[in-house]
């Protein structure tokens, strides 16, 4: 064969072998992640709500333009973020990055700014840097506006928790990107919602009391409110209830109900203050009794696995309240001051219900102790407050006297108080070896002693869940939930109580997404400083040095090859 003839059947061959890998790999996709921590893997769940696109969804997002070094990898991660989704969705994600500061018309650019609010878009300010020098206060809107046919909803993706630094806060954001994204991916798709419900009848919340909580609820789920014992037949049709601070005493009737309910599969978020006290009470005088609150409910929720205790939390990492600082008879100036009764709650980030959130902003909680009344129940601490905590005992006096003192830290020896629990397990009736034959006959739900697997989450205030209600002749006002007026600052009641309605709803896939972790890689800021001169050196001299060393032995070996001729 001649060499020609061979050159041109190799080369056939080789094309013939390209041709086939190209139509192998057109077929058969994988992604290798190779990162420590999977960042560039997407959920299962995530995967599943993108294959069942079937139509576009276009994500704004106002994040371009001049922006801080931290901004700009969240820029580029989101970026990332979204060609990850199209590698499922195809052309059914579209998206498109925007600058809402760009232009010189001010007037513009303010209209727009407006808009984004409106939309529900929360702004926060940055330091940029000038071409000549110095730094200029610039906003910003990081977030996204996410269309779906003539349906659209907002994302705020970047978080703003108090308690952390700049690059924690980052972190965190980038963190939960992935879940931000989806789900307002899966709220604009939602065909069929699930029917919750918020019991009344024993005092609970009013409609507008948790009406920003419903709103938020109502792009998930039908939210409806079931009053106990009146409707009570329709207890059966709700997969979750939501038991909101209730002032009264349930009737024998109404506890059979909801304790039967559980027995059946039921899911309950249960949120219920111990001891009774309002703000309200001590706006009209200085001090006030805070008494017991008799629900009757003690021995149900000890049977399931929980005892919430009859006594005030103090602590030290608490919010603040206005105090009228005035001299008596000149003009009242009030001034924000802590208030160890309202304390800030830290998560201990070990469950998709509490990862990564704000601290959360309580009133006037109780203590929760867990019990081995049902041992086939697991349980899950979810909230606690700081290391630097007390607790009085009920009945006690409660006068606002109190923040002009300075605390003693010593008196704050209890650390890590539980105040809210996840219970997931086979339980056991209350009812159970009980005469039950009046209540079985009143409620039409025969007796069962045990219940399949099921799970509910008890939390000792109901205030975390009551927005703030301003009536006006025009209308009723609603507050944010967990927005403080005083500080401006919004703690993560909403985001918290939103992710435990989910995991009761059997939503775990969509909330499961919320447990990635992307560990930082900070540089170490000390080490930065000391040994600055010494990398640079290394970083600009060692490359240099490579190639004069690879240009010597280059030089050296061909002096070598041809010195022989």
């Amino acid at each position: 064969m001649s060499r020609k003839r061979k050159n041109l059947l190799e080369f056939l061959l080789l094309f013939a072998i390209i041709i086939v890998l190209n139509v192998i790999f057109s077929r058969v996709y994988h992604r290798f992640d190779l990162t420590a921590d999977n960042r560039y893997t997407l959920k299962p769940k995530t995967k599943t709500v993108l294959k069942e696109l079937d139509d576009v969804v276009y994500f704004k997002v106002y994040l371009a333009g001049d922006m801080p070094i931290g901004l700009k990898r969240m820029q580029t991660r989101i970026k990332e973020m979204l060609n990850e989704f199209r590698v499922y969705a195809g052309d059914h994600i579209q998206y498109r990055f925007i600058n809402p500061s760009a232009g010189n018309d001010q007037k513009n650019r303010q209209a727009l700014f407006e808009e984004l609010r409106n939309k529900g878009l929360e702004p926060t300010n940055v330091r940029s840097r000038q071409q000549g020098g110095g730094y200029t206060q610039k906003l910003i809107f990081p977030g996204a506006i996410v269309n779906q046919g003539e349906e659209q909803t907002a994302v705020n993706l970047l978080k703003n928790n108090p308690g952390l630094s700049g690059s924690e806060n980052l972190n965190h954001s980038i963190q939960a990107l992935e879940y931000k994204l989806i789900d307002a991916i899966y709220k604009l798709t939602l065909e069929q919602k699930k029917p919750i419900a918020f019991i009344t009848g024993q005092g609970e919340l009013d409609k507008y009391q948790v009406g920003d909580i419903t709103k938020t609820l109502q792009d998930y789920y039908q939210v409806e409110r079931l009053n106990l014992p009146g409707e009570l037949p329709r207890i059966k049709d709700y997969q979750t209830l939501i038991v909101a601070q209730p002032r009264k005493a349930f009737s024998k009737t109404s506890k059979y109900a909801l304790d039967q309910y559980v027995m059946r599969g039921g899911r309950i978020l249960w949120m219920i203050d111990r001891v009774h006290l309002r703000m309200d009470s001590l706006r009209v005088g200085s001090s006030t009794m805070a008494t017991i609150n008799k629900l009757n409910l003690s021995d149900q929720l000890f049977n399931y696995g929980v005892r919430i205790n009859p006594n005030l939390v103090k602590d030290m990492q608490c919010a603040v309240i206005p105090v009228n600082t005035a001299y008596k008879g000149d003009e009242p100036d009030f001034s924000p001051s802590p208030w160890p009764y309202f304390p800030l709650l830290s998560s201990p980030n070990n469950h998709a219900i509490n990862k990564n959130l704000n601290m959360i902003r309580t009133e006037f909680i109780s203590s929760i102790d867990t019990v081995a009344a049902s041992p086939g129940v697991h349980k899950q601490v979810l909230l606690t407050t700081s290391e630097h905590s007390k607790t009085i005992q009920a009945p006690t006096l409660v006068d606002l006297s109190e923040i002009s003192g300075k605390p003693n830290p010593r008196a704050y020896d209890q650390k890590n108080l539980i105040t809210g629990v996840l219970l997931e397990g086979k339980f056991q009736s209350v009812f159970k070896n009980r005469f039950t034959s009046n209540l079985e006959k009143n409620t039409n739900l025969p007796l069962r002693a045990s219940s399949s697997q099921t799970r509910m989450i008890v939390i000792s205030d109901g205030d975390m869940i009551e927005n703030e209600v301003n009536h006006q002749p025009n209308g009723t006002m609603i507050s944010p939930l967990g927005y403080d007026q005083y500080t401006r600052q919004t703690y993560g009641n909403k985001p918290f109580l939103v992710n435990c309605v989910h995991y009761l709803a059997n939503k775990e896939g969509l909330i499961g997404i919320r447990s990635r972790e992307v560990k930082m890689r900070l540089l170490d800021k000390e080490k930065v400083a000391n040994q600055r001169m010494k990398w640079q050196l290394i970083n600009v001299g060692v490359p240099i040095l490579l190639i004069l060393v690879f240009g010597l032995i280059k030089n050296y070996w061909r002096r070598l090859k041809y010195k022989r001729f």
